[in-house]
């Protein structure tokens, strides 16, 4: 049954890609830089593998159910697509190709012009602007969106797909996307759909961005009481690597078994 659902679920798959080809060479998204997105996304494995990862990777560090993180989270998928925008060639270095390093600040605000990015790591609508005592700005510019429940990255562009941006709805702090709308955007215009997996949130996340930044802002030199409780800390956590390698280093030796060695590991 498994062998079955596996091969049925591969063969959806590689239908899917053939159909989004197809669409790719009659039809354009609005946008020429995604339209080379997708298409590439559809043609090379490998990219489309590591940007999945590289989404899964993020998820697994930041937890982006903690409000804390949440932006941190965001921002790392906005690097995360810049990254393979820039491998596409979307985006272009600022000095040019012979440029032997630049600011990627710089490149950064390069990919804002092409879209904003937008992401849940769950089924949810879709917070397009924030305001200070009202909506803020609204869905004026080209957007990405990311969701484990959308079928792939999802673009769209207020001026042309009008219909979508009359869904929205405008709060007292927000502007929103219901996130059917965009579903149905998704499902009526797959030229904007780029396939990708957007991973859920399975609450794992254990990484505090903001922890690690007061971390090395605190160095010793300049704040000798205040990099006290860090210096602690980091004390603490290389014995935890230490008696880690050490258990590893007994199972591998075969003193301990691998039912041992994982008890063990959860004592720690």
């Amino acid at each position: 049954m498994s062998v079955h659902v596996c091969v049925s679920a591969q063969h959806d798959g590689e239908a899917r890609l053939a159909h989004l080809s197809r669409v790719n060479n009659v039809v354009s998204s609005g946008s020429t830089e995604f339209d080379r997105l997708r298409q590439t996304l559809i043609d090379n494995d490998g990219l489309r593998k590591e940007l999945e990862w590289a989404l899964v990777a993020n998820v697994n560090r930041v937890n982006p159910a903690d409000r804390a993180n949440r932006f941190g989270s965001g921002a790392a998928v906005e690097w995360i697509l810049a990254s393979a925008a820039f491998y596409v060639g979307i985006l272009a270095l600022p000095g040019g190709h012979n440029t032997d390093g630049f600011d990627l600040r710089d490149l950064r605000k390069t990919a804002q012009g092409l879209w904003s990015v937008k992401n849940t790591t769950k089924r949810s609508d879709f917070r397009i602007t924030n305001g200070m005592g009202g909506s803020g700005r609204g869905f004026i510019e080209p957007l990405v969106m990311l969701s484990p429940a959308l079928p792939g990255l999802t673009f769209a562009n207020p001026e042309l797909h009008v219909e979508l941006a009359g869904h929205c709805r405008v709060t007292g702090d927000a502007t929103i996307l219901p996130f059917r709308a965009v579903l149905l955007h998704a499902q009526e215009h797959p030229e904007c759909v780029a396939v990708c997996k957007m991973p859920e949130n399975e609450g794992e996340g254990q990484d505090d961005p903001w922890m690690d930044y007061v971390n090395s802002l605190l160095d010793s030199v300049q704040f000798p009481l205040l990099s006290k409780m860090f210096k602690e800390a980091r004390g603490a956590k290389n014995s935890v690597v230490k008696e880690l390698e050490r258990l590893v280093d007994l199972r591998d030796a075969g003193i301990i078994n691998a039912d041992q060695f994982n008890s063990l590991v959860n004592r720690i």
